[in-house]
């Protein structure tokens, strides 16, 4: 057997030289046209190990000369050679095409073949595929028993239900309206599945087409074009199969995994030495196939091919990176981004990897099975890792068990892919990274982008650095990231979890930079006064993950005073507290709080920008803003309970105000033309003071007691405008919304139940005094 491995070496040496020496010739000699070579240069020099017998009848003519020649260059370009040869038999293949026809069982010598070869389909890991090329199933069965009738002694009743089996296995019909290359194209590509399961799933059933329609949309040339995607998406398994598949075509081949990492390893004398020294010492440009992987530099790329004699039209080059930017600065011609698998590709790669078995013969919704795939969201090294890990479990509880593990401490394969890209990072991306994997996943990008400006950040940068690198994408204006990619950073950025507090710290240079916290569960002997010892805490967010359960009730706590940004939403005391220096305080977000009042006296609010108190029924006064000299938006919306709204004198730089749904208010500000005024989330589209403020408080005295006189020149106009449909104080010196009378929800908790008594007034009163054209 020894024997045979070294001539078989050494056959696939002389292949690989004599392989070189014809496309030589033939680039001098274009006029060489030997079907024969050009069939036997279609099939690439492959190792010995990938090789799959084809079993036909010789004396067919049409299957000798076109099928197996076409069917050998499809498995060629996927990095697979055939064995057509009678001594081939005696050669280890890990695979079996049988091509049916309606001869072929007729013939001693294919059946005899057939016979010898069925006996290994019981082999684990040899591959059977059979293929009916102008015989139909029933009638090959029927040809069968007429020669097995014919020769009663020559076989065994062990191989006769060999044969059984192999002839009823699924096979490959042709369609009438399916071209010949699409024909046997499906054949290679379902045995290579085989070969392969774990493999390229996904990459020959849809990717494929999508790079050769791209490269054919490029002017002739010398081509190129750059795969960029997440870690673990499948970049360089892609590459792998797009050169397997296209390595005939060309003169020279060179495909440099880790290319990255070698050049900085070996230098760029090395690699020359290495892998181009004949190309150099050419003269005549050849045509080329080169796949540059993983490269993180487009410097060490430029470098490379400065060093290189210029390639021969036809030439293509193709780079694969996770950085969308150094394809960019490369100038490739076309970039493609390499998508996750979809709901049927990832189920059967972790089926195959979980329980080694096709999907259609596993359940994988009676465990947590579904969980994981969804978790993995296509990514197929999360998959493939993912799958091993839970197929060393086999009960439920086991398994839900290790799914947490394995979400609170990624495996290490995982790990290292996702470091590799953050630790490219440099300080300002991957802070901002950070901290969108611990808060601002699934939150607005304009919205993160002015906190993350205000916490000291360059967003505008880094999140668009972010996004070319894989780490975040932007979906629906929402900055979203990969549940594998999130998992590793926040093993990155995480300080310490206390299980009794869901603490999750962010890592700054010397202390703890940011909190988000789970008070649900809250631990009563947790203190929180031990914030205000935290003096780079500039983020704190306290939510409830549970809302119908507030953990232990607060007396006090304390907060630091370098604090930028403060959310809580349901806070559940009166006040913030009073020793809160708020100085730096940029944002305050607390929705649905049960606050009257900010503070007790004046506090020094010149850093603060945003304020989000929307639904605060108890709030009382927040007079304490008008002296908020840098604030820009206000939220009031749905403070039902609000006596007065703060002066606006000094906010010049206010530009948003939602107002409250409250008729307590006597009186509002003048606001500015430049203001963007919302009145319960509804756009007000322009105000002219000082006549709104009039008109406001007297539509609402008029509410509060419909039975009271009006003073017609005064109120007459406006009220009876009121009633006009479609028409909610519409005139161009009013305030105008059309929109609101018609269906608004908020509007109707004010307006709805003294809107029809004012209708019943004014309609059986007003008339008398003015006609009005309803």
């Amino acid at each position: 057997m020894d024997a045979f491995r070294t001539a078989d070496s050494i056959l696939h040496l002389i292949d690989s030289v004599i392989r070189k020496r014809i496309a030589s010739y033939r680039l001098e000699n274009p006029a060489l046209s030997s079907s024969l070579l050009q069939r036997w240069l279609a099939t690439p020099a492959t190792p010995a190990c990938n090789k799959v017998k084809i079993s036909f009848d010789r004396s067919d003519e049409t299957i000798r000369c076109s099928l197996v020649p076409h069917l050998s260059a499809a498995f060629g370009r996927k990095g697979i050679s055939v064995l057509t040869d009678k001594h081939d038999e005696f050669c280890k293949c890990i695979a079996s095409v049988f091509i049916f026809s309606k001869n072929y069982v007729s013939i001693k010598e294919s059946l005899d073949d057939f016979f010898k070869t069925s006996q290994r389909r019981h082999d684990k890991v040899h591959v059977v595929a059979t293929v009916f090329y102008g015989v139909n199933r029933s009638e090959l069965e029927g040809n069968f028993a007429k020669a097995l009738f014919e020769h009663p002694t020559s076989y065994q009743a062990s191989q006769l239900r060999s044969a059984e089996e192999i002839i009823t296995l699924p096979g490959h019909e042709k369609i009438n309206k399916q071209s010949d290359c699409e024909f046997v194209e499906k054949i290679a590509t379902d045995v290579y599945e085989k070969i392969f399961p774990k493999e390229r799933i996904g990459i020959y059933s849809r990717m494929l087409q999508d790079i050769s329609n791209l490269l054919c949309s490029q002017q002739w040339g010398v081509k190129s074009i750059g795969f960029w995607g997440m870690p673990g998406i499948g970049k360089t398994e892609l590459a792998k199969a797009v050169f397997d598949q296209m390595a005939s075509d060309y003169e020279v081949t060179c495909f440099l995994q880790n290319f990255h990492e070698t050049f900085e390893t070996k230098g760029l004398y090395s690699l020359l030495q290495e892998h181009f020294k004949n190309l150099t010492n050419q003269n005549i440009p050849k045509r080329v196939l080169l796949v540059l992987d993983d490269v993180r530099n487009h410097l060490y790329a430029e470098s490379l091919l400065a060093e290189l004699p210029s390639f021969s039209l036809g030439s293509l080059i193709i780079i694969a990176s996770r950085d969308d930017q150094v394809l960019s600065q490369y100038q490739v011609n076309q970039t493609y981004k390499v998508e996750g698998l979809n709901k049927l590709e990832a189920m059967q790669l972790f089926s195959l990897c979980a329980f080694e078995k096709d999907v259609k013969e596993t359940n994988l919704l009676k465990d947590n099975s579904m969980k994981v795939i969804e978790y993995a969201n296509g990514n197929p090294l999360a998959l493939r890792v993912y799958g091993k890990e839970m197929s060393s479990h086999e009960q439920t509880s086991q398994k839900e068990t290790l799914f947490l593990k394995l979400k609170q401490d990624p495996p290490h394969q995982i790990m290292e892919v996702v470091k590799s890209s953050y630790y490219a990072l440099n300080d300002n991306e991957k802070n901002i990274l950070v901290y969108i994997a611990f808060c601002f996943t699934g939150k607005h990008v304009e919205d993160v982008s002015k906190l993350l400006q205000d916490l000291g950040f360059f967003p505008e940068i880094g999140i668009d650095r972010l996004v070319a690198n894989s780490l975040v994408t932007i979906s629906e204006n929402k900055l979203e990231m990969h549940n594998m990619i999130q998992g590793v950073v926040k093993k990155i950025g995480r300080c310490s979890e206390d299980s009794n507090t869901s603490f999750k710290c962010v890592l700054g240079t010397t202390d703890i930079e940011a909190i988000s916290l789970d008070a649900s569960n809250l631990n009563p002997d947790v203190e929180l006064s031990l914030f205000r010892s935290m003096y780079n805490l500039r983020y704190l967010s306290i939510y409830y993950s549970n809302p119908g359960k507030h953990g232990k009730a607060l007396e006090s706590f304390s907060l630091p005073y370098g604090l930028r940004f403060f959310h809580w939403e349901t806070y559940p005391l009166k006040s913030l507290p009073q020793d809160f220096d708020p100085s730096n305080l940029v944002e305050l977000n607390m929705p649905y709080s049960q606050l009257q009042t900010l503070w007790g006296g004046t506090k020094n609010l010149k850093m603060l920008k945003r304020i989000n108190l929307r639904h605060s029924r108890k709030l009382l006064e927040v007079n304490e803003l008008s002296e908020a000299r840098n604030l820009e938006q206000i939220d009031l919306c749905g403070c039902k309970n609000l006596q007065s709204f703060p002066s606006i004198r000094n906010l010049h730089k206010l530009r948003v105000v939602d107002l409250p749904s409250c008729i307590k208010i006597k009186s509002f500000p003048e606001f500015p033309s430049n203001v963007e005024l919302k009145f319960e989330g509804s756009p007000i589209k322009t105000m002219y003071p000082p006549v709104p403020l009039i008109r406001v408080k007297s539509l609402c005295e008029f509410l509060d007691n419909p039975t009271k006189p009006l003073n017609f020149e005064r109120h007459g106009p406006y009220i009876l405008d009121i009633l006009r449909p479609g028409s909610f104080l519409n005139s161009q010196k009013r305030i105008t919304n059309p929109d609101m009378v018609e269906t608004p929800p908020t509007f109707k908790d004010i307006m709805c139940e003294k809107a029809i008594l004012m209708s019943q007034w004014a309609l059986e009163n007003l008339k008398s005094f003015r006609k009005v054209d309803f």
